[in-house]
């Protein structure tokens, strides 16, 4: 359904008192009023279940008093400090915000609408399935003696807890001691996975049978598409639902909400308003949807956290149908991926495809490990090399490499720093891992870390067949063509030209960006712009610096690029058997072994030249 304006409340984009907005600001010190440190101090968990009725003004002032003075205290002090700043400076941008600016805002903003409008889907069933306190719950089968009892999963760190202990205020993510606090009586059990990883595969088996394609986010929580089931058995998506639910605990005992929408975002939201152990139907219409949203407040909303929602309470948004009453205004205040981000939140606008996780675009694979805060050298190498070699078993899992390399610590005062560099070829190994990251940590000695995390981005995916096994395919048949037709810079460039232009292996703009970062290098000050420009170029501009590549090669191939003895190797013995299987280099023309270890190290050292590499981009210029 296609509107011009959508029936809901008329915009009131009136701009704030500054002054007003600042006051309320430094004046409000209840604990369940964003913009305090005691508001921030009791953390994300506060929006979870089972916290109706819960004093959280006592169990804020008892979290500050047991924090006050800690390390963890002055880094948060700090942030909410800085980030009063960020709010005071939105108000006062959005004070200087002019009438005139407003109006043509909401042209704009108009014109979004009607474009993201044009997009809903009402034509699927999404149904979001969030097990009920997980870990607590299936630690409660094993001891039935504590369903009575206030108790929590975790160490050090509360991983999750029952409906008794949330009663009390005890909530995931906080710290034992403090939990203690809050509740003396408070029993701490510790994780036991396999026994998690085996009812989690128990409930996936359940859910494969409504949605072959589910998407498992995590151990206790899916998405499922049942659309298709409800049509085959000629059922009630409700009663689906609550047929599902139904087996889940005959099966294994546990509990499950569920939320039903037409994307998932809508349902991910109704699968809270009913917790524990019940489920919350949205209607596929326009209508339905808008009005469950509108009432929402912003921190409900899954994606908003404590800092967005600090800048909308200061621009008066206070829920979610006042995004639209304050749209022009947020348009000129926000960036265009946060404007529609909420938009699409106000409009109750989301995802309605389903698949597996494994067959979504991952943007990047990383690991890290917290500790007692350390400063010797010694220890901090010992926690980088169990990052790396986690890391490359992730790696290896999911058969990916990345192009750049980000180290993550955090400091012993709670304060992180990141790094990152770009690496001179995709890497997925633990040594390579502990090599560039021990180089990015060794500059930022000294210092005391209680974390230390690696993560690879810019990911290649290593079984799909990119230009460098294509190419060397391709360098296959020039072997088995060596004896009858001789070598020639032609012949090598007609298999980079049929790399280009349709081998089926190929990715299009994808692989060439990648093979032009295989000749440039992957300098972080050139690599990216390179492969970007390179990206939007058409076919035709490629096949014309396929023709460049030509005088190139012929440049390369000479005394600016000696080859070392070993590296070059002969290509025939004397009874005219191959001795060994051989290619030509992309870059340098010489023929060396195809051995990956040789091939790697050879092409590295080609790279490594500064010469080719002005070389190449005063060609591709």
């Amino acid at each position: 359904m296609l509107v011009s304006e959508p029936a809901s409340p008329k915009r009131e984009n009136t701009i704030p008192n500054p002054e007003s907005t600042l006051q309320n600001s430094e004046s409000g010190t209840s604990a369940e009023s964003p913009g305090t440190l005691r508001h921030r101090l009791l953390g994300p968990s506060i929006q979870k279940s089972g916290q109706d009725g819960v004093n959280q003004a006592a169990v804020s002032e008892i979290i500050y008093q047991a924090s006050e003075g800690s390390k963890y205290f002055e880094h948060q002090k700090r942030k909410e400090k800085d980030l009063t700043k960020k709010v005071e400076s939105i108000v006062m941008q959005a004070a200087k915000v002019s009438n005139q600016e407003i109006e043509a805002a909401e042209v704009r903003v108009g014109a979004l609408i009607r474009q993201y409008e044009a997009t809903r889907d009402l034509t699927q069933t999404i149904v979001h399935v969030d097990c009920d306190a997980f870990y607590a719950s299936v630690e409660e089968l094993d001891h039935p003696e504590l369903k009575s009892k206030p108790f929590a999963v975790g160490k050090g760190v509360l991983c999750t807890c029952n409906y008794v202990a949330r009663k009390f205020g005890v909530r995931s993510a906080m710290a034992e001691f403090v939990a203690k606090k809050i509740c003396p009586e408070l029993i701490v059990l510790r994780l036991n996975f396999p026994k998690y990883i085996e009812k989690s595969n128990a409930i996936r088996t359940i859910l494969s049978e409504y949605d072959p394609r589910h998407c498992a986010m995590t151990l206790d929580e899916a998405y499922l598409n049942i659309t298709e089931y409800c049509a085959n058995v000629n059922k009630d998506r409700e009663e689906v639902v609550s047929d599902m639910r139904r087996r889940i605990f005959e099966t294994t005992g546990l509990t499950v909400s569920a939320g039903i929408g037409p994307n998932s975002r809508v349902a991910k939201i109704a699968s809270n308003v009913n917790k524990p152990n019940g489920q919350c139907a949205i209607a596929n219409d326009r209508e339905a949807v808008m009005e469950f949203m509108c009432n929402l407040p912003v921190r409900k909303i899954t994606g908003i956290g404590y800092v967005l929602e600090r800048q909308l309470l200061a621009l008066d948004v206070n829920s979610c149908g006042e995004i639209y009453r304050k749209s022009a205004l947020l348009y000129q205040i926000f960036t265009d991926t946060t404007m529609t981000f909420l938009l699409n939140c106000y409009l109750g606008l989301g995802s309605t495809e389903v698949k597996p996780i494994d067959q979504y675009e991952r943007k990047s694979v990383g690991c890290e490990r917290s500790f007692r805060a350390i400063s010797d050298m010694a220890q901090m190498k010992q926690k980088l090399q169990h990052v790396a070699e986690d890391l490359e078993k992730d790696c290896k899992r999911l058969n990916l490499a990345g192009r750049k390399l980000g180290l993550k610590l955090k400091k012993a005062t709670f304060e992180q720093i990141s790094r990152q560099r770009p690496m001179p070829r995709p890497i997925n190994t633990a040594s390579d891992f502990y090599r560039y990251g021990l180089q990015m940590l060794e500059k930022e000695l000294p210092i005391t870390v209680r974390l230390i995390g690696l993560r690879i981005t810019d990911l290649v995916n290593l079984s799909h067949e990119g230009p460098m096994k294509t190419f060397l395919k391709g360098q296959r048949r020039h072997n088995d063509r060596l004896e009858d037709e001789p070598s020639t810079s032609m012949n090598i460039h007609a298999e980079f030209k049929e790399l280009f232009d349709g081998s089926p292996d190929m990715h299009d703009d994808e692989e060439i960006g990648e093979l032009v970062m295989i000749i440039q290098g992957s300098e972080e000050d050139d690599a990216g712009g390179a492969i970007d420009d390179y990206r939007s170029s058409s076919k035709a501009s490629a096949a014309r610096d396929i023709e460049n590549g030509e005088k190139l090669q012929q440049h390369t191939a000479n005394a600016l690029m000696p080859v070392p003895e070993s590296e070059s190797l002969p290509l025939s013995t004397a009874s005219g058997e191959s001795s060994t299987a051989l290619v030509l280099c992309p870059i340098c023309g010489n023929q060396i072994s195809a051995d990956d270890h040789a091939l790697n190290h050879h092409v590295d050292w080609c790279l490594s030249r500064g010469a080719i590499r002005e070389a190449v981009k005063e060609t591709f210029n």
